[in-house]
C-alpha cells in the first residue's frame, strides 16, 4: 500500500443509498521500474524499497481478520474507451487473451496465482478457480472533470481528463445494467481506462490519484466495491518512468504493464474482497507485499524476457506472498503423486490401484480416478476396479491439495483376457 494512503480509506460510496465506508484495496504505489528487485530476493514490509538483507520474518506475515474470500471467481472487463481517446492496436486482445489463459490454467499451481488458496475462510480456500465471462467495449463520451490529474511532476503523463473514483464506479454499474451482465458475490470486473484519461480516488482531488507520481500518492491501480459491485480500476499504464512500466515486455505490448496490474489486483480481489479478509494492520495485503519482487526470468532475455507461463502465454508478472513460506514466490510448490498397479491384471477381475500423494505444505484432501474406460471413481487414496474388456488403458490420478489446487499423474495399463 502506498505509505499514507491505506487499503481501508473511508468515503462516502458513490452508489450506496446512504453513507457507508468504501473499502480501497491494492492501491499499487507508482513505482518506477528501478524499484524492482528480481531473483526472488525479499522487499522491505510495507514500504514497497528495494530489498533488505535476510529473509522475511513470519512475524510479517498476513493475518486473518475473520472475513470471506472468493473460492471461485468470474472475470469481466469493460474497455471504456470514449470517443476523443483509444487503446494502441492489439492492447485489447492481450489483455483478452491473459484473463482467458488465467481461466484455463485453473487449480494449477503453475503460475502465480496457484498462491491464492492457501488464504482461506471457513469455508475453504480461496482457490485458484477462475473463468472468463468476456470483454464490453463502452464508447461512452466522458463527464465533465471531477478531479485534477498531477502535472507537475517531472515525466508525468500530462493527462487533462480527470475522473473520479465516484463517476468510474458509476459507469461499471450502468455497463452492468445496460448489458445484463451479472452481478453476483463472484463476479469480478476490471475496468481497463486509455492512455489520457486519468482518474484521482476522491472528487475534487489532486492527490491519490493515476500515475501521479511516489511523491504524490499516485496509483497504478487499486480494487473496491460498493457492496454488489467488486470491481477494479486499471488505468493506462505504459508511460515510461511510471508503474514499472520500462520492465520487460515479452509481447512486445502496452498491454504488458497492464497485464501486471491486473494480476495484482485480482490475486487481492480473490484473497481479500472487502478489506475484511487477508489484510495487515498497515492495509498490506498479498499482492502489495511483494510490489517490487519478480522471480528469476525463465525465458526470452533483455525487453523479451518472462517469469510466468500460463496456459502457454508469457509474462512479466510480480510475485505473490506466501505465508507458508514467510516470502514472496512466483508460484506454490508442486505436489509429488503416483499410484501402483498389480502386474498382468485381467479383464473382469477386480484389482486395487494405491495413491502416493504429499503436498509439500500441507495435505491431500482428495483423490479422482478416471479409468480410461469412460468409468471414474473419487475420494479414496485405494480404488478398486475391473476393467470389462482386455485392451490398454490410460488410468489418471487427480489429486486436491488443502489449497485446492490440483496435481496429475497417468499411467498406462495393460489388461489381459
Amino acid at each position: 500500500m502506498l505509505a499514507g494512503l491505506t487499503a481501508a480509506l473511508a468515503l462516502v460510496g458513490p452508489c450506496a443509498g446512504a453513507a457507508q465506508a468504501k473499502f480501497f484495496g491494492g492501491m499499487v504505489p507508482d513505482v518506477p521500474s528501478a524499484g524492482a528487485v528480481s531473483a526472488g530476493a525479499p522487499v522491505a514490509i510495507g514500504a514497497h524499497a528495494p530489498a533488505r538483507s535476510g529473509p522475511i520474518a513470519r512475524i510479517a506475515n498476513l493475518p486473518y481478520s475473520g472475513g470471506a474470500v472468493l473460492h471461485s471467481n468470474r472475470t469481466h472487463l469493460i474497455f471504456w474507451q470514449p470517443p476523443v481517446l483509444g487503446f494502441d492496436p492489439g492492447f485489447g486482445p492481450q489483455v483478452e487473451t491473459f484473463l482467458a489463459r488465467v481461466a484455463a490454467d485453473s487449480r494449477r499451481p503453475t503460475n502465480v496465482y496457484g498462491l491464492s488458496g492457501q488464504y482461506r475462510d471457513s469455508a475453504g480456500p480461496a482457490a485458484y478457480n477462475s473463468s472468463y465471462a468476456g470483454a464490453v467495449l463502452d464508447t461512452d463520451p466522458l463527464p465533465s472533470n471531477d478531479c485534477t490529474e498531477p502535472s507537475y511532476f517531472a515525466g508525468g503523463p500530462g493527462w487533462s481528463v480527470c475522473l473520479s473514483d465516484h463517476q468510474l464506479e458509476n459507469e461499471i454499474a450502468r455497463v452492468i445494467a445496460e448489458r445484463g451482465l451479472p452481478r453476483g458475490a463472484n463476479d469480478v470486473y476490471f475496468l481497463v481506462t486509455p492512455n489520457g484519461l486519468g482518474s484521482c480516488v476522491q472528487p475534487g482531488s489532486g492527490s491519490s490519484c493515476a500515475l501521479g507520481g511516489s511523491s504524490n500518492g499516485g496509483y497504478c491501480g487499486y480494487h473496491s466495491q460498493d457492496g454488489s459491485i467488486l470491481y477494479a480500476v486499471i488505468p493506462y499504464s505504459a508511460v515510461p518512468g511510471h508503474c514499472q512500466s520500462d520492465n520487460p515486455r515479452p509481447n512486445a505490448s502496452t498491454a504488458d504493464p497492464v497485464i501486471s496490474m491486473i494480476s495484482h489486483e485480482h490475486n487481492e480481489m480473490v484473497t481479500d474482497p472487502s478489506g475484511d479478509a487477508w489484510i495487515d494492520s498497515a492495509g498490506n495485503e498479498d499482492g502489495d507485499l511483494c510490489l517490487t519482487v519478480f522471480g528469476p526470468n525463465i525465458g526470452g532475455s533483455g525487453a523479451g524476457a518472462w517469469n510466468e507461463t500460463i496456459d502457454g502465454g508469457h509474462y512479466y508478472l510480480q510475485e505473490e506472498f506466501s505465508n507458508e513460506d514467510a516470502s514472496c514466490r512466483p508460484r506454490d510448490e508442486s505436489d509429488r503423486i503416483s499410484f501402483s498397479a498389480p502386474r498382468n491384471p485381467r479383464a473382469r477381475k477386480r484389482l486395487t490401484l494405491s495413491a502416493r500423494a504429499s503436498d509439500p505444505d500441507g495435505a491431500i484432501v482428495a483423490y479422482y480416478w478416471s479409468f480410461g474406460d469412460g468409468r471414474s471413481h473419487s475420494r479414496s487414496r485405494r480404488a478398486s476396479h475391473a476393467f470389462r474388456r482386455p485392451g490398454v488403458y490410460r488410468v489418471v490420478l487427480r489429486t486436491t491439495d488443502r489449497v485446492g489446487n490440483w496435481a496429475f499423474y497417468t499411467r498406462r495399463i495393460r489388461v489381459r483376457g
